[in-house]
């Protein structure tokens, strides 16, 4: 049995436990076509539409994204009840799409153009919502550039989960202070 599928049927912490969790080398590919590699961990996040993070966790950097989908799928479930996973085409797997369907949620996953079938067409309303997946690019934007710095030197996935941590609370409260405090202190004032 593949890995997602066995996930489906596993706890989140038991696929979390699984997982590489040690320093290692990961890659990635740019919108440019032009591949990173970096030597550490990778955090994976999960946000809101308004890009409150809602799950975190961080892995080894030789991690795929899709690896993490369906843990982070049913961490999230606990914390919030949401209609629709957004996910980029890193996450296009039928595992993935299948769970998500299957808990009445509605997977709006990008195709990857390297499979045979292509890139995927959505309909008018997904198009307009797959609009919000860029949220979580925000996200990890603000984390890199305002919260956590281009490196972390600390060593151990301890240290390092600490480090990352506390910028996604930081990110947190500046997502609630955006969206929801100062909104609700400008039309309290007005």
């Amino acid at each position: 049995m593949k890995r997602l599928a066995k996930q489906a049927r596993q706890k989140a912490s038991v696929s979390i436990a699984q997982l590489e969790m040690k320093c290692a080398w990961g890659c990635k590919k740019n919108s440019q076509g032009n591949v990173s590699f970096w030597k550490g961990y990778k955090l994976h996040l999960d946000v809101t539409d308004m890009g409150i993070p809602v799950t975190a966790v961080v892995t080894g950097a030789n991690v795929h994204d899709s690896q993490l989908a369906i843990p982070m799928e049913k961490l999230t479930e606990r914390k919030i009840h949401h209609l629709y996973s957004l996910m980029d085409a890193a996450y296009d797997a039928q595992d993935i799409r299948t769970f998500i369907e299957g808990k009445g949620r509605v997977a709006i996953i990008d195709g990857n153009k390297r499979r045979s079938e292509g890139a995927r067409s959505f309909d008018a309303a997904e198009k307009e919502r797959f609009k919000i997946r860029s949220t979580v690019e925000r996200a990890n934007s603000h984390l890199k550039d305002w919260l956590i710095g281009g490196k972390v030197y600390v060593r151990g996935i301890r240290k390092v989960s600490f480090h990352l941590m506390s910028g996604v609370v930081c990110l947190a409260a500046v997502k609630i202070l955006q969206y929801l405090v100062i909104p609700q202190q400008d039309a309290d004032a007005a």
